[in-house]
């Protein structure tokens, strides 16, 4: 997976770094798949939505764990580049700070699971799903992206992920093994953990010391607002799964884990596409270039839409061993999400980011959650959850990152008609003076 600098001159580097990440996204997606009909075969969907519901809880913990650091502190490795004093304090700073938000998430999360009877009953799942945030403190995903290395990033997790899907076919062999099901993953991220750590100090050479208050104080700070737009993207994750798991049964979570599995899958080619063009219109900015690159996307989005529609039944069933006919109509219902959702992924990072206009889209973001959190109150208060609900819900949030960033896309000109409906007059004045 080299690639010379001949072939793409000064951005080499960065089509490499891109490609090591699709191999890694396109393989963190697929991996699931090959398991999945065996852990239904072997465990059922009961027990296997229970795993998926505790998994989803740990997220959040995995969130504040992380607070936006992996983010934050990027451009602080790349400025720290051959400065090895400053990228030790650095490096020691974030682990701390990462280790402390860790131990007062488990702290929240034993208290939660004293407290709350639904999650009392699977205790032992909770725990051994928290111990992935523990990968979390000791992962240096965030050294390594300053540092450009992203094929020892990405070779680790292959790792992580090879050793979690290999493990379930040697280590789960009766229904009462599921509880192994979160530790085997948290035990494969834990090792690649330790792996890349490794790196760190006999080839970085990095030394752990004592920061200082000031430095974690700052870089704790930095992170706020990027800890705030992942808290978004968990939310749109996983609030289905943990609304079906308090609220419904760990069948509806096994389901619905099954449909948005699927999903998932169905986004890589409209994501591939868009990073693939995102490089060349962030260095053009180019406008015909971008609107040709949205024809394309609406060919794949509708055909893998349709394409998902007739094949929801075959493919569910598949994966599940027949057991969550249900996740058949969910997959139906979340064609129309795919659908716009791929729309909104170009718009988003191909025409507002590219173009320079992030500030719409975080806020399309945000917005995303806050219609999903009012939609999944309304229904608590209402008394109507329902896994089709659900399934609504995330097509309506994401309708509406459509409409905002396609707001948006208009009002900054970037699609073709744009100008013509935001200033008629002014395109009136050109076409008289031409």
């Amino acid at each position: 997976m080299k690639i010379g600098p001949s072939v793409f001159g000064k951005f080499a580097l960065v089509v490499q770094n891109a490609t090591w990440l699709a191999a890694f996204e396109v393989l963190r997606v697929i991996m699931p798949f090959i398991a999945l009909p065996y852990l239904f075969r072997t465990v059922g969907e009961d027990s296997y939505g229970n795993v998926v519901f505790a998994q989803a809880i740990v997220a959040c913990f995995s969130l504040v764990v992380n607070f936006g650091l992996d983010v934050s502190v990027v451009r602080d490795v790349a400025r720290l580049r051959d400065d090895k004093p400053g990228r030790d304090a650095l490096v020691s700073a974030v682990m701390t700070v990462k280790a402390g938000l860790c131990l007062l998430s488990f702290l929240a999360l034993a208290a939660l699971v004293q407290t709350v009877p639904r999650l009392k009953q699977d205790a032992v799942l909770f725990y051994f799903a928290f111990l992935s945030c523990i990968a979390d403190v000791l992962l240096p995903a965030w050294y390594y992206q300053g540092k450009e290395n992203m094929k020892l990033l990405t070779l680790v997790r292959f790792f992580s992920v090879t050793f979690y899907t290999a493990s379930l076919f040697i280590v789960i062999r009766s229904a009462a093994d599921y509880v192994y099901i979160p530790l085997l993953q948290s035990g494969g991220m834990i090792l690649s953990a330790l792996v890349s750590g490794w790196f760190l100090l006999v080839v970085e050479r990095i030394r752990f010391h004592l920061p200082s208050l000031s430095l974690m104080r700052r870089i704790f700070r930095e992170s706020v607002p990027f800890f705030f737009s992942r808290a978004s993207l968990v939310i749109n994750s996983y609030m289905a799964k943990i609304m079906c798991g308090f609220y419904l049964s760990p069948g509806d979570v096994a389901a619905f884990d099954v449909a948005q599995k699927i999903c998932n899958g169905a986004m890589i080619p409209m994501q591939m596409f868009s990073q693939a063009l995102y490089p060349s219109l962030s260095r053009s900015r180019n406008r015909d270039m971008l609107r040709r690159g949205l024809g394309v996307t609406a060919l794949i989005t509708f055909a893998i839409a349709l394409l998902l529609f007739f094949l929801s039944g075959w493919l569910t069933d598949l994966l599940s061993h027949g057991k969550t006919p249900e996740a058949a109509t969910l997959l139906r219902i979340l064609c129309l999400y795919i659908f716009m959702a791929g729309f909104s992924v170009y718009l988003g990072s191909s025409a507002l980011i590219s173009f320079g206009h992030q500030r719409p889209f975080n806020m399309s973001v945000i917005l995303s959650s806050a219609v999903l959190l009012v939609c999944y109150a309304l229904m608590v208060a209402t008394h109507s959850s329902s896994i089709y609900l659900y399934a609504f819900t995330l097509a309506l949030a994401e309708g509406v990152v459509l409409g905002y960033r396609f707001r948006y896309s208009l009002k900054y000109g970037l699609l073709g008609f744009g100008d013509m409906l935001l200033h008629p007059c002014l395109k009136r004045k050109n076409g008289a003076r031409d």
